[in-house]
């Protein structure tokens, strides 16, 4: 095993969500600048991955998430409900503590900050899953040892090695892209069942509700005669659904606000809207068979207009066509090598401990 690959292995191996992903968006860039030592200038798939790791960190962290819900509570319908300033109280008593029977009522109920919880999981469980997978790759190819993948990742390394032997700008910035968007394609794929559990995680289930709850305020309730605990049971459900059909719609809304934007150095994305950014010359009106084929599976057919705004992040054809948008566009962004962290805070999570600053 060399040291490269022994180093992804390390770090996939830490369990500490927040800091593994720290890492993992540490070792992307390092991945990515190696890389490009050996093929030369424009983005590789893993510049990307270290912007879009570093993203999700803020999903793994709750910070996106608790900034989102705190707009909305403040600004909008929710302020003007009595209930928002009565659950901020609440909150700081320690609302949302298990071991206390508001805690137990919230747990049954799935409020917006246990949505954000299983949301912060299905985001760390795909940052790990992809890096393992295709970090690792990554890091065996550049150690030089000898790849077994197969299908698209396969081919994308195939794409790149010929990307190496070529001299046009133009070849190599086209066989780049094309292999940037086969391993996209991949990792998409791949996170499919991750991005629809952190959307879906508002939905909580509506079976026996009811009796959740009432176990939840009143731990003796099973010991209750049938006749009494029946009408107490319907009683409860009726208020408890309305309030967790109230918190899911607006945890649903803080998690797509928060999954639908995307950072990179000096710039902001919002994968919702539109990306009119220009092709670079090299990527205006590309040549290669391949790369035309993979592109015209997600672009429309004019005159059809090419709005490329994922409005759907769950849906994997309105994502995949935002990332051609994006890979097409950002190929040769040199800014997009800059480092994600500070060596300040590249120390600090190398000890485990979680840097100040913005992450």
């Amino acid at each position: 095993m060399t040291e490269t690959t022994a180093e992804v292995q390390r770090i996939a191996a830490i369990e500490n969500p927040v800091i593994r992903n720290l890492e993992i968006t540490q070792c992307y860039s390092r991945l990515a600048a190696a890389f490009a030592e050996r093929t030369g200038k424009g983005a590789n798939w893993c510049t990307y991955a270290t912007w879009a790791s570093r993203q999700a960190g803020e999903t793994i962290r709750g910070e996106d998430l608790r900034e989102n819900l705190e707009r909305r509570l403040w600004h909008g319908r929710w302020l003007l409900h009595p209930a928002a300033t009565l659950g901020r109280r609440l909150l700081k008593r320690g609302l949302f503590q298990p071991e206390t029977r508001l805690g137990r009522l919230t747990a049954e109920l799935h409020t917006p900050f246990d949505a954000f919880e299983r949301a912060s999981d299905s985001v760390a469980r795909g940052n790990l899953k992809v890096f393992a997978e295709i970090g690792l790759v990554f890091a065996r190819y550049l150690d030089g040892e000898a790849l077994h993948e197969r299908g698209l990742l396969a081919q994308a390394f195939a794409h790149y090695d010929r990307m190496q032997g070529e001299s046009d700008p133009r070849r190599r910035a086209e066989l780049a892209l094309l292999a940037n968007l086969e391993i996209g394609l991949h990792e998409q794929t791949r996170l499919q069942p991750q991005i629809l559990e952190a959307l879906d995680a508002a939905s909580a289930t509506q079976e026996d509700l009811g009796r959740r709850v009432l176990e939840a305020l009143v731990p003796s309730a099973p010991s209750w005669w049938r006749i009494l605990r029946g009408p107490a049971t319907a009683a409860v459900a009726l208020l408890a659904r309305a309030i967790q059909r109230a918190s899911s719609k607006i945890a649903r809304e803080v998690i797509t606000d928060s999954m639908m934007v995307l950072s990179f150095p000096g710039r902001v994305l919002a994968l919702g809207t539109n990306l009119a950014d220009p092709y670079p010359p090299e990527l205006a009106d590309p040549a290669d068979p391949e790369l035309r084929e993979l592109l015209a599976r997600f672009e429309p057919v004019p005159p059809e207009a090419d709005d490329c705004g994922a409005r759907d992040w769950s849906e994997l054809h309105q994502r995949m066509h935002y990332i051609v948008h994006l890979f097409r566009a950002f190929q040769l962004n040199e800014q997009l090598a800059d480092p994600p962290f500070t060596p300040e805070q590249v120390a600090s999570f190398g000890r485990g401990v979680v840097p100040a600053g913005d992450l």
